[in-house]
């Protein structure tokens, strides 16, 4: 099954190949903030905390994770294509 995107949405090749490169960095992040925690490091989030900073993602101080989940969980209007 091939996934056909709307030209609205759709993206170059060069597009693709950096997102595929920024997801790939994120889950490297994550998956070496969940060894060092399992590893009993001092600061495990810090893979992921750094990763964030430096695509100015990281969440506002008192930021709660159900509104942060939840919030990514609803498309936005922009990505929805509706102006």
């Amino acid at each position: 099954m091939t996934a056909v995107l709307a030209p609205t949405c759709a993206l170059t090749r060069e597009e693709l190949v950096m997102l595929a490169a920024v997801y790939s960095e994120l889950l490297a992040a994550a998956r070496a903030s969940v060894a060092a925690a399992t590893l009993g490091e001092a600061d495990p989030l810090v893979y992921l905390r750094e990763h964030l900073a430096e695509h100015g993602q990281l969440p506002l101080v008192g930021a709660r994770p159900v509104v942060l989940l939840a919030q990514a969980a609803v498309p936005s209007r922009h990505r929805a294509g509706v102006a």
